[in-house]
């Protein structure tokens, strides 16, 4: 009998901590998740106006890219009209692009601007004079060819191979 209310009194305990305290439902968990800072509405008006075209994907963003894009919104107020118009235009496609085509997107532009200037609008004028069907045909022509993976640095050859090399080129004399 006493063992019984022992167990009645524990587990009475129990169930009103547990009904002070309600569990998170599963959605508020994997929201909370899917949050990183800085959300939508803790950026300033300014930053706001800047990526306006991702304000309905913001919150999902993980915070390299926020950073990325925070970046971006801090050159926007210096931008002339024309590229405030463009970047809000390519913002929801640049948005989405894998981290493997974000890296080819970079890859591109600098060697595009490694170009001297008047070479870099030449080319540009060159590819603007093309009919219609030749730029959609270039484009998947890009897209069907597989890239090799390039290695963002270049493997040094290893010490010891050098010196085992090295050491069965010279052989002794007898």
């Amino acid at each position: 009998m006493r063992r019984t209310l022992t167990l009645l009194l524990v587990w009475a305990a129990a169930a009103s901590v547990l009904a002070q305290t309600p569990a998170p439902a599963p959605a508020t968990v994997t929201r909370a998740r899917s949050i990183s800072h800085p959300t939508w509405r803790e950026l300033s008006l300014e930053q706001r106006e800047a990526l306006k075209p991702l304000a309905p994907d913001w919150d999902k963003f993980d915070p390299d890219r926020k950073k990325k894009w925070l970046e971006i919104a801090a050159k926007y107020p210096n931008m002339s009209p024309e590229g405030k118009q463009r970047l809000h235009q390519r913002m929801p496609e640049l948005s989405r692009l894998t981290p493997e085509q974000r890296e080819t997107a970079r890859e591109n532009f600098h060697r595009a601007y490694s170009l001297p200037p008047d070479q870099r609008q030449a080319l540009t004028q060159r590819y603007q004079d093309l009919p219609d069907e030749r730029k959609r045909a270039l484009a998947a022509q890009a897209h069907a060819k597989p890239r090799p993976a390039t290695p963002r640095r270049p493997a040094a050859p290893a010490a010891p191979a050098r010196a085992a090399s090295a050491a069965s080129a010279v052989q002794p004399t007898r």
